[in-house]
Order: structure tokens, then sequence, then C-alpha cells
């Protein structure tokens, strides 16, 4: 499935980020199942000071992908392939790979597995790796590329030492969360897929917000609205300005209902537990508010929600609208009478 392209490629230097102040890094790049590939898109993105294994994977994981994997000889080129011309390498340390080795195992050479939960079937280790060489007397089981090499070396989990210091990572995105059979990060580059909140996933495969009615409410709050959006969880959490909205009902995947709370007058942001529509509501005060706090309701009163707020919620006798009618920018305001002295 694809979505109509909606927004400026410009969101390709969004996805870009490192996540780490100064990085460099190439643009992604998709292996392609034409040339021999798998369809999956990598990137290598190198550091100022070094970082370790963990910290790379924890960057990968927050763009929705992780180290890269290298099962088979024809990955393995096409990763170091992406290093050259040694950019991304510092001395003869190249980036981290998605190879780790469990706690406990046979060493040097037992217990390795990729983070991807792939098949370690194949391995591609410099002629006297992995070797298990302790450095300050902690074991090496993390991946790394070596010496301008398509090699391999096991090394510390960390970012300098008497191992050396590895300055990059190769990160690597496979998800295909629709299921349609084009990996979702290609999809988000070209514009074929949103990604709102530029985290790596599509929208229509997490929970987004596509609208909200009535466009606005009374600021006391208690009026019912609407949430349309896609892939609302079962126990939803909507708040409405930050503040928590009642009676919440997910109606279906795509449909929420729930009462409004009192809020300040002017617009309001709507979340779906971590999905936010921005400006989503207009927060409406009630016609003979004080809104200037002077402690009555004068003509100044008028002109501070004629000016700053459109019109106002007519409810003079403090009780619940008779009109449910959803309230429209363009509508006349209500009369205002000022209270006596």
């Amino acid at each position: 499935m694809k979505s109509a392209v909606v927004r400026a490629f410009g969101l390709l230097a969004s996805v870009l980020v490192a996540g780490v102040a100064g990085a460099q890094s190439t643009q992604a790049v998709e292996w392609k199942v034409s040339e021999g590939g798998n369809g999956h898109w990598y990137q290598w993105v190198k550091v100022p000071s070094g970082l370790t294994w963990t910290e790379a994977q924890n960057l990968c994981l927050a763009r929705s992908g992780y180290l890269a994997t290298s099962t088979a000889i024809a990955e393995n080129t096409f990763l170091f392939n992406l290093t050259l011309p040694t950019s991304a390498w510092q001395n003869r340390f190249g980036p981290w790979l998605g190879g780790f080795q469990a706690a406990n195992s046979s060493e040097p050479g037992g217990g390795w597995q990729w983070v991807s939960g792939e098949t370690w079937s194949w391995t591609a280790w410099w002629s006297w790796e992995p070797s298990n060489s302790y450095c300050e007397r902690i074991p090496e089981d993390r991946l790394h590329f070596i010496d301008y090499a398509p090699k391999w070396n096991d090394i510390t989990d960390a970012a300098g030492g008497c191992d050396g210091v590895v300055w990059s990572y190769l990160i690597e995105w496979s998800a295909d969360c629709n299921n349609d059979g084009i990996v979702d990060y290609g999809q988000i580059l070209r514009g074929e897929l949103e990604d709102l909140n530029s985290n790596g996933v599509p929208d229509i495969c997490e929970t987004s917000i596509v609208s909200v009615l009535p466009p606005s409410v009374p600021a006391q709050g208690g009026s019912t609205i609407t949430i349309r959006g896609n892939g609302f969880p079962a126990n939803p959490t909507v708040t409405i300005g930050g503040v928590p909205a009642t009676n919440v009902v997910r109606e279906s995947l795509s449909r929420i209902t729930a009462t409004s709370p009192a809020l300040l007058p002017g617009m309001a942001s709507v979340s779906v537990n971590d999905f936010t529509l921005a400006d989503g509501i207009y927060i409406r005060p009630e016609c003979g508010s004080d809104l200037d706090q002077d402690g009555e309701v004068t003509a100044a009163d008028i002109a501070i929600v004629l000016l700053d707020f459109g019109p106002c919620y007519s409810n003079a006798a403090n009780t619940q609208p008779q009109d449910s009618t959803p309230f429209l920018l363009q509508d006349q305001p209500a009369a205002v009478v000022p209270q006596a002295r």
C-alpha cells in the first residue's frame, strides 16, 4: 500500500540525522534486489570522538534500524564498499557491525550472533581472529571491520582503551510493517509513506491522528469529541493541551471518543498515547468570562474575546448548552450582556 506524496523530499535531511553532534554520514543506499541484494537500506555514520558498540546500536534503534548484519560474502562486500574510500575508518579501525558474543560463551568463537536474530552461519574473521585478547581483563565480544579490509575483528564494547577507538557504525533498515514487500525506510525517503514524527516508522503502522471533531469546544470542558486516525491501542490515553480527557472509548482502530477537560482558551494539541496532532482543537472562552481578570465583565472582556479568540461560547445562564451544533469560526459571536455592578 502506498499513500499520496504530501511532503517534500526535504524529509531526507531529517531522517539522516545521526543522533550525535558533529557526526558525518553518507546518504542511505539500497542494496537492490535487481543487483543481487536483499532490498534493505544501509548507511555509515562517523562520530567525532568514538563510541561504544552499545551506543551505536542504541542510535540505530532510535532510527528504527539496527547495526548492520553481514550474513554472506556478497553482503559483507557491499557493506565494506560503503566505507570506501575509508572515510568511515579511524586508523585501522572500521565501523561497528551488528555481531556480538553472548555472555558466558566458549571463547573465542562460541556464542556469536546477530542483533537481527538472523542465523550466524558465515564468518569473515581476519586470519588470527577472533582472539578474545583481554584488554584490562574485559572480554572482546563485539564485532567490527578491521585493517581497511572486509574482515572482522572481535573487540571490547568500548570507545577507546588498549583495543583502540571505533569512530563509526553501519546501520541497516529492513522493516516492512505494512507487508507490501518493500522496506519501509526507502518508501519514507521517497515520500511514498508519511513519517510525521520522523522516527523511521510509517505513520500507517503506528498510532496516528487524522482529525478531531468538533474543531472547537468550550473552555469549561465536558464536550464529547471524536478522534479519527490509525492504529489506536486497546486502552488509549488521550490528552488535550496536556490535560487528560475522560470517558475515553476506543470504538475501533480508527475511532476514539472522549470528553474534553477544562482548559484555558486558545489552541490545544490532541495526543493519543505518544502521537500528537499539534493545534488539534480550539478551546473557546465562555461568553461573560472575566478575561482581563479585573473583577467584572465589561466591554474590555468582549474585545478580548473578539480580537484574541473570535466568537465565544454562549452560556449566559451557566448551564449546559441547548444547541450541540459544532462551532464554526465564521459564525457571528453571541451577544454578551455586561453584568451589573
